[in-house]
């Protein structure tokens, strides 16, 4: 999408003055937003960033690194005018996901054109993330395809706009476009700030409230939290709140190790939990709901003051009674609730946050699913001592395949790991990874991996600790781990294929440039040509000779982005056929010839 830096015409200045539009960009749909001025007759286009969405990664990306073709200049040819003399915006689809481009009119002329997305029409489904994926890449979307699975963790965050909502954003991007042409409009103003209040901050979450009242850093410069934030009236207007949150509830759903489960409907299952958690939060008194990273929902709210304190934690009881019954329905399963212990008003809510995140893990095992945090007093010499009795334990049902037993033992160690080092999350990852090394021995002996294989696969489980950045991403990275030591000891042969399918992968991507056989790789993995072939494509998501011409072509446009070698020496060393195969594929592959696509790349 060009993004040409332009002087901001003085017809359009004037929405500065607009702060309703702008707050609604940024603290509730968080879409990309361009004004874009064009002449009709020349065809010049620039593009005026009012925002950018806050997100890591946006569809754009993946199509941007598919080559995804799009004509972003749609806004400007003759069939948009005929279509759309009236003024009407014009929703276009792109992979199941919309663009809004609204006409920006005056005295019947366009000046330009208002354009916003990409968003959801609706709660995102697996067909859809399946479909897109597959128009996208020509890949299968297989559940163990780790870029299919990073796709729908991306898409899985595209705002979604349906019903009333998608209806009031249209109307503010048509007053918007209204403030383009005819600059300062009072009536305008007055609307755009009842969407805010009365549409926007009833359907969508405030993107940084949450984290500015949990203590966690924002994106966003952010005033001091204290008892004053209650009488602001953008919290009471739009947050909805008239007493300073004082307690943290955290929900999760709650799954066992060694149940296998569709990594894809998971996240699903997680997202519409999410959704509906921030709705139903504004049926609970003086309550705001939000994420709790990837994993469930989490609640601020605040008990009665007036009440004495036990009537204050019965109050926080029966909030917390309401969130279990509505997650074990939206979950369709059994779910966990922790509370942490009340602030005092005015106070940040960090602390009740860790412990509300810490009772998930202390309560499991309890036999109960709502679980006040109870501070654990532990000598640290002998919390120690007890972390490597719980090891033991653990280690010796790991041994013995016993996963009738692993649940307590799993969650016996886990809290007192997290006991022991609630206030230290490097402490938390050191001890997880160690318990993973204890585990080394277990591979060797239980499994018919060689030593080198072994030590490869294990390393990559103590490795993914070090990635996951979270107390609750270290404790699944943990239990993931441990689930894959598991399967891969009761013998059914899914690890150990899929090990030897990376094992492929890797030496793929190592030597990709070299003559490559088929016979030969399926040595390397152990395994036939045709389940080499066919568990490579469930994995990977396209067939080995689909992977290994990628890798080939996107080394050959390095080289060919790079420098001034020959055509014919780009296509020798990136391990294409000589001739004109190399030529023929490329364009096949990109639109264009090789020395074209170096052409544009230099020039650019």
């Amino acid at each position: 999408m060009p993004k040409t830096a332009s002087k901001i015409p003085k017809s359009f200045a004037s929405f500065f003055e607009y702060e309703s539009f702008l707050t609604i960009l940024r603290y509730y749909v968080d879409l990309n937003c361009f004004v874009i001025p064009a002449d009709p007759g020349t065809g010049a286009v620039n593009w005026l960033a009012i925002h950018y969405h806050q997100r890591f990664e946006s569809l754009f990306d993946f199509e941007k690194k598919y080559n995804h073709k799009f004509n972003w200049n749609i806004i400007v040819d003759r069939e948009y005018e005929n279509k759309h003399g009236k003024g009407e915006p014009l929703l276009l689809e792109t992979l199941g996901f919309f663009d809004i481009f609204m006409p920006i009119r005056r005295n019947g002329k366009r000046l330009g054109t208002v354009f916003s997305g990409a968003f959801a029409k609706g709660e995102v489904t697996y067909p859809l993330l399946k479909t897109s994926w597959e128009t996208l890449t020509g890949q299968t979307a297989a559940m163990e395809n780790a870029e299919f699975r990073q796709y729908v963790k991306v898409m899985l965050d595209t705002p979604v706009l349906e019903g009333e909502g998608l209806s009031a954003y249209r109307e503010s991007l048509e007053l918007f476009a209204h403030v383009m042409a005819y600059e300062n409009n009072p009536k305008v103003s007055r609307r755009l700030q009842e969407l805010l209040q009365n549409i926007f901050s009833k359907h969508f979450p405030h993107s940084y409230f949450m984290e500015w009242a949990l203590g966690i850093p924002t994106r966003q410069a952010t005033p001091l939290w204290n008892i004053v934030v209650e009488k602001m009236d953008w919290i009471q207007s739009e947050i909805g709140l008239r007493r300073i949150p004082t307690t943290v509830i955290t929900a999760i759903p709650l799954n066992t190790v060694g149940r296998k489960r569709d990594a894809v409907e998971e996240m699903l299952r997680v997202y519409r939990f999410q959704r509906h958690s921030f709705r139903f939060a504004q049926t609970l008194p003086q309550t705001f709901g939000g994420k709790l990273e990837n994993y469930g929902a989490i609640f601020i709210t605040s008990p009665d003051p007036s009440l004495s304190r036990p009537q204050r934690r019965r109050q926080v009881q029966e909030i917390a009674e309401r969130i279990h019954r509505f997650a074990v329905e939206e979950l369709g399963g059994p779910a966990l609730v922790g509370i942490g212990e009340s602030v005092s008003p005015g106070e940040i809510l960090y602390p009740s946050y860790q412990q509300a995140v810490l009772a998930l893990h202390l309560g499991r095992g309890s036999g109960q699913e709502i679980v006040f945090y109870k501070p654990v007093q532990s000598e640290a010499s002998e919390g120690i001592l007890e972390i490597a009795d719980l090891l033991r334990d653990l280690k010796n049902r790991v041994e013995t395949s016993s996963l009738s037993g692993i649940d307590p033992a799993l969650d016996e160690y886990l809290k007192q790991v997290l006991t022991l080092s609630m206030q230290d999350p490097d402490g938390i990852r050191l001890h997880l990874q160690y318990g993973l090394i204890q585990m080394r021995d277990t591979i060797h002996a239980r499994t018919d991996l060689n030593n080198a294989e072994a030590d490869r696969f294990h390393r990559g489980l103590v490795l993914s600790l070090g990635k996951a950045g979270s107390t609750q991403e270290m404790v699944f990275a943990f239990k993931d781990a441990l689930e894959k030591l598991l399967r891969l000891m009761e013998g059914t042969g899914a690890l150990k294929t899929a090990f030897s399918i990376e094992k492929v992968r890797d030496y793929l991507d190592e030597h990709f440039r070299e003559p490559l056989r088929t016979a030969k790789l399926a040595r390397l993995a152990g395994v036939s040509a045709s389940t080499l072939s066919r568990h490579f494509k469930k994995t990977a998501g396209v067939g080995l000779e689909t992977y290994l011409q990628n890798l080939r072509l996107e080394e050959a446009k390095r080289l060919l982005k790079a420098g001034s070698l020959p055509v014919s020496q780009v296509a020798k060393t990136c391990g294409f056929k000589p001739g004109s195969h190399f030529a023929r594929f490329f364009r096949r592959k990109t639109g264009q010839s090789p020395q074209e696509f170096r052409q544009r790349s230099q020039r650019s």
